[in-house]
């Protein structure tokens, strides 16, 4: 079997910006699963059935969540070999992917009326307190990720035309999204009055190192910290900051936003990611949803 061959193919299939010990995980399983086929014979892809996958998959003496990273290694392997015509079957035929019970759980949604308690519980008379909260809002009313939210620099601000023109930290992908008089009014107030007197290309400063934040993990510190203050009611929700771009593309769902829109707006490459992300009960969803307050 020309076993170099395989894996070259797998790693020029590899999407750019991957951390090599990634990259180097996933080539051990690659590697230890082309040996189990010698083992047993196999010389090409051609003759390779199903069977003989799950056969390697248990043999393997792994916990649990190992095996499911196998699971996913091979299914990316089978999808590339599929691609270049060198095996019957790809990767999603061998492990389908099952998202119905996944996205149910993972979709944490906050009603706009928990949001605006939330904002408002941020107690804007501490050091941080301003600086937090327009994080929170930004969150909350633009649909950024952290990371781009946390590490969003001046020149990504347009005050003439109230938007943050950005690309996305995770996606790569460009994202315009306007701000509201609120946003715009804490902003002005931080950098003011607030922000430490310090040179740099980022918005938000960390006050205890006087310089830009080198974790996205500080607004979902925040956010739970002040869910938690707020006192609102987890119910099985998650409480991170990614919670508030969920229920923000949710609320926009329910009051009968176009998909197309949401999409611009989460910077997402395609409708059809938005959909997944947003797959629950629209009807459901739209006799318990509340009025975005002002």
């Amino acid at each position: 079997m020309n076993s170099a061959k395989y894996i070259e193919l797998f790693k020029n299939g590899q999407k750019e910006g991957i951390v090599d010990a990634t990259v180097n995980r996933k080539l051990q399983i690659v590697r230890k699963f082309l040996r189990y086929l010698d083992d047993t014979q196999i010389d090409d892809f051609s003759s390779l059935k199903k069977e003989t996958v799950y056969e390697f998959v248990n043999s393997l003496d792994y916990r649990p969540q190992t095996i499911s990273g196998v699971q996913f290694t091979l299914r990316q392997f089978f999808n590339i070999m599929h691609g270049h015509g060198l095996v019957s079957f790809d990767g999603y035929q061998l492990f389908p992917v099952i998202t119905t019970d996944k996205r149910d759980s993972v979709l944490s949604y906050y009603s706009p009326e928990e949001i605006k308690i939330l904002i408002e519980s941020i107690d804007t008379t501490k050091k941080c307190g301003i600086r937090d909260k327009c994080m929170v809002l930004i969150a909350a009313e633009c649909g950024l990720r952290s990371s781009d939210i946390v590490w969003l620099r001046f020149d990504e601000i347009n005050w003439d035309k109230k938007i943050i023109n950005k690309i996305q930290h995770k996606t790569g992908i460009r994202v315009i999204v306007p701000f509201t008089e609120q946003v715009q009014f804490l902003l002005l107030d931080y950098l003011k009055n607030h922000r430490p007197d310090v040179r740099s290309e980022y918005v938000f400063i960390n006050t205890v190192a006087n310089s830009a934040f080198t974790s996205a993990k500080i607004l979902t510190q925040i956010v739970y910290k002040n869910l938690e203050k707020a006192g609102i009611e987890r119910r099985c929700r998650k409480r991170g900051a990614h919670t508030l771009r969920h229920s923000l593309a949710t609320t926009m769902l329910a009051n009968n936003t176009p998909v197309p829109i949401i999409t611009g707006v989460l910077g997402h490459s395609s409708s059809r990611t938005t959909q997944k992300y947003l797959s629950i009960d629209v009807d459901g969803l739209r006799q318990v949803s509340l009025e975005v307050p002002e």
